[in-house]
């Protein structure tokens, strides 16, 4: 979680919904150029996104918002919400209606970053992975990729399980993201790293040959 005038920024963004610079400056004690650097910041660590809204008359104002990684640094009870229904549908002998829908989870997920590759003007397979780590970076995976081009090989780290307290009750998840990468680039992408063992992060070995 960030300390001094970002916290300040991220809560008052949190709090009103949207921000503007000008109303950072009446609430924080800090100078108009020094704010803004730290709103710019923010954004591009994707974590506040910028919208012009329009509230009467005259010029629409910039206002910043958070996405879905700003939000992430606030506390939820969905995870353990999550871990506790599953855990309730496994005691009612519902663990095939579990693994449906992590199945179908997963292939929705599948079917995503398919169709951003097919409708973006990538070409070449670093571009399209950084069009997969965009959108592991909105779901809350903190990837990492290496491309060795001269090696034919492919390393992709998820440094974070968003998924975390899911995995206390079913590894599932864990065989479907190996299978998800299998599917989206090479039958022979191979897990080599697993945070759920101890590890730092969730390595993926991924022949591009």
């Amino acid at each position: 979680m960030f300390t001094g005038s970002k916290k300040q920024i991220v809560d008052l963004i949190k709090r009103k919904g949207t921000l503007s610079i000008d109303e950072a400056v009446e609430e924080i004690d800090l100078a108009k150029t020094t704010l803004r650097e730290h709103f710019l910041q923010l954004e591009r660590d994707g974590y506040v996104e910028r919208d012009y809204v329009r509230s009467g008359p005259g010029r629409p104002s910039l206002q910043y918002q958070l996405t879905s990684k700003g939000n992430s640094l606030y506390p939820s009870s969905e995870s353990k919400l999550i871990r506790n229904i599953i855990n309730y549908l496994k005691s009612k002998g519902s663990e095939q209606l579990v693994e449906d829908f992590f199945e179908d989870f997963w292939n929705q997920r599948l079917e995503e970053a398919q169709e951003r590759i097919k409708n973006s003007s990538a070409k070449d397979l670093e571009s399209k992975v950084k069009l997969l780590m965009q959108m592991l970076e909105e779901e809350g995976f903190m990837p990492e990729f290496d491309f060795d081009e001269s090696e034919e090989s492919l390393t992709v780290k998820e440094c974070n399980c968003p998924f975390s307290e899911v995995i206390k009750e079913t590894r599932l998840p864990c065989k479907l993201e190996e299978m998800f990468y299998k599917k989206l680039f090479n039958e022979n992408a191979e897990r080599t790293s697993y945070i759920a063992e101890g590890d730092y992060s969730c390595t993926y070995d991924i022949p591009t040959d």
